[in-house]
């Protein structure tokens, strides 16, 4: 019922929703099937009925203790609240609220752990700024050569109508929720699962990077 709710609403919101609807499927971000394909079935994981992402990293060479330093630092610049990158126009634009913070760096076992709070857009036009508060925890285990991200507890905070309604990942982004019966994206959660999906890349990219430093 929860989620009909949702829809339905969705399905009513301006026109500006409908403009960042077209801007997830330009041609600037799909030039064809096989990229369209990676928000597709199987896109969304779910482990025990939760959405969780789950994925290595390699920093070949490095050991347990120069990893887990250079993610630390890493974590504690890209979670630091009340912080942003780039500006709204940015298709990597994100801003940090106040409750984004490493929540715990345990160098003996490599696992650090951050609660994530922060805005991701989904129109980035000026005069059609659409975006969702999202929550999540990131936690980083690692080891010799490399180590493993897990994204999870997502959580979005979205403006429906007048009303900010917190939707949990499980609700609104799985292959459930969010692929319809002929295997395409249904409207509403499209921009969602595409953001979510592309922030959980971003975001292994940039500790993987870390990582081979």
């Amino acid at each position: 019922m929860k989620k009909l709710m949702i829809a339905m609403m969705l399905a009513f919101m301006p026109v500006c929703i409908h403009t960042a609807q077209a801007q997830l499927f330009s041609k600037k971000n799909f030039k064809g099937k096989m990229e369209a394909s990676a928000y597709m079935q199987g896109a969304v994981p779910e482990v025990n009925g939760k959405v969780e992402f789950n994925e290595n990293f390699s920093a070949p060479g490095k050991t347990k203790d120069q990893i887990f330093q250079k993610v630390l630092s890493w974590a504690n610049l890209r979670f630091m609240p009340e912080t942003e990158r780039g500006v709204w126009n940015d298709d990597n634009y994100y801003k940090n609220n106040e409750f984004s913070k490493v929540v715990s760096a345990d160098k003996s076992t490599g696992v650090i752990v951050c609660q994530a709070d922060e805005n991701i857009v989904f129109t980035n036009k000026t005069l059609a700024k659409d975006y969702t508060r999202v929550n999540y925890t990131l936690t980083v285990r690692v080891k010799d050569n490399g180590g493993e991200v897990t994204m999870n507890s997502i959580i979005y905070t979205y403006n429906l109508t007048e009303n900010l309604e917190r939707i949990a990942a499980e609700d609104w982004i799985t292959d459930k929720e969010a692929i319809s019966k002929k295997g395409g994206l249904l409207k509403g959660a499209a921009r969602f699962r595409i953001k979510t999906v592309d922030l959980k890349n971003e975001l292994v990219k940039e500790i993987t990077d870390a990582a081979q430093q």
